[in-house]
């Protein structure tokens, strides 16, 4: 590897900031980056697009529509208004995934959501969670009939990398950390330095993760430095379950923006999925 190609580490500070460093540290956060592969994936496998895990045995989201149809009887989560399977988003095997504080250590997570409506996504988001991973194909369902090559993206494997993050100005708190007139107003160099170590800490040196980062847990990014749980008391715990900011494979917002699922802490710590708060915004 060149030099060129090291990551700054992260107690390298550049001199603009060496008299905030302390507090800088104080708002490490771990994160995992996303990077993705465009293959064919086991069915158990951490993915972005392509088909889902289910047990052979898990019950069928089946319903009628008006005659003379009916939906393909299959687990896989479906649109109520027309049977069409939801797009299969992301699916996160959190054996293969590096932990991180409050996160499962095992299972499956699965989010399924309308391509049809790329900046609504919270309308028909289903999540589901299965606490146990059968990996015999022969107990796996695989019936599916779905037109994967029809969905807005298409299928990735995942792997990961495990970093430590700190408070990007995206963040509700951020002023609370590095207040913008005591820190940056009549210093531009330490904006840019700041810069560099959160928003675009890869971004020269590993294209592949991108500004912002596909990524689980961490500190989100926002083009226009927006944070939902600002004006939303009861989400200001939460943490950032999964960002998606990747231009070449389909995931991006409007003008190349960024979009975010956060989760209460609590319902995390619990594995209840069912409330998430979708944020996107774009350049």
């Amino acid at each position: 590897m060149d030099d060129k190609d090291i990551p700054m580490e992260k107690n390298t500070f550049p001199e603009s900031l060496l008299q905030y460093q302390k507090r800088i540290e104080s708002t490490a956060m771990p994160s995992v980056l996303l990077s993705l592969k465009k293959e064919k994936t086991e069915l158990y496998q951490s993915k972005i697009g392509g088909e889902p895990y289910f047990p052979r045995d898990y019950p069928p989201d089946i319903f009628y529509l008006p005659y003379p149809a009916i939906v393909n009887p299959s687990p896989w989560s479906k649109l109520r208004e027309t049977g069409r399977e939801l797009m299969l988003l992301l699916q996160i095997n959190f054996e293969e995934m590096p932990s991180l504080p409050s996160f499962p250590e095992k299972g499956i997570l699965q989010i399924f959501v309308n391509d049809y409506d790329w900046h609504h996504l919270d309308t028909d988001l289903q999540v589901i969670y299965h606490p146990e991973i059968i990996r015999n194909k022969d107990l796996l369902f695989s019936d599916f009939n779905a037109p994967l090559e029809s969905f807005r993206v298409k299928e990735h494997s995942l792997s990961f990398r495990k970093e430590t993050e700190f408070i990007t100005p995206s963040d509700f708190r951020f002023e609370e950390v590095l207040p913008y007139t005591t820190v940056f107003k009549d210093n531009l160099q330490a904006g840019k330095d700041y810069s560099k170590l959160t928003d675009y800490r890869y971004f020269k040196q590993h294209r592949e993760w991108g500004l912002g980062r596909n990524k689980i847990g961490g500190y989100h990014h926002s083009q226009n430095f927006q944070d939902p749980r600002k004006s939303l008391p009861d989400w200001q715990d939460s943490l950032l379950l999964v960002q998606f900011d990747e231009y070449d494979e389909g995931l991006y917002w409007a003008d190349g923006g960024s979009a975010q699922f956060f989760i209460k802490r609590e319902d995390l710590e619990n594995l209840n999925f069912q409330d998430l708060l979708f944020h996107w915004d774009s350049t």
